[in-house]
């Protein structure tokens, strides 16, 4: 990609992720939610379906002192309705990271990002990890990114919904 075209791609999902900031899905942290929006352990992406990393439950309770608890509704609406999601190298096997923006119920001129991590392993896709960011984090990965696996179409529905 040269630089121009980067810099066009950088801005036109910065500016979705701006525009497009939903709600967040908060929910309980408990096993039964978690169940219940992850019934067979995966989720249908817009790159094809994905597995729920073993552990992803345990993962969310003790990472960060427990503050991903709040993020397993996010999880959900990131892996299902991206703004975009963008390929990377991640030791030595290609990452996908997805990227969806939200509104925050405190201020509501700011936005929030979660990032959710998948790699392949034995031609699976498999979510590993699921956070948030802060806007220049997630600016600086989509500049580094080495290709934009999907960028959520202009015309497509705001909702949660594919």
């Amino acid at each position: 990609m040269d630089n121009k075209t980067n810099d066009e791609i950088v801005t036109r999902i910065t500016e979705k992720l701006e525009a497009w900031a939903v709600p967040m899905d908060v929910r309980e942290f408990s096993r039964k939610e978690y169940r219940e929006i992850f019934p067979q352990g995966t989720v249908k992406t817009p790159i094809g379906e994905v597995k729920i990393g073993k552990n992803q439950f345990e993962k969310m309770a003790e990472k960060d002192n427990g503050k991903r608890r709040a993020l397993i509704g996010a999880m959900w609406q990131t892996l299902t309705d991206p703004i975009a999601i963008i390929q990377e190298e991640k030791d030595g096997r290609k990452a996908y990271v997805f990227i969806k923006s939200f509104k925050n119920t405190e201020d509501s001129l700011k936005t929030g990002f979660i990032m959710s991590v998948v790699v392949t392993i034995e031609d699976t896709k498999v979510v590993i990890s699921t956070y948030k960011r802060k806007r220049r984090e997630v600016l600086s990965k989509i500049k580094k990114a080495g290709v934009i696996a999907y960028e959520k179409d202009y015309g497509a529905s705001r909702t949660n919904g594919i």
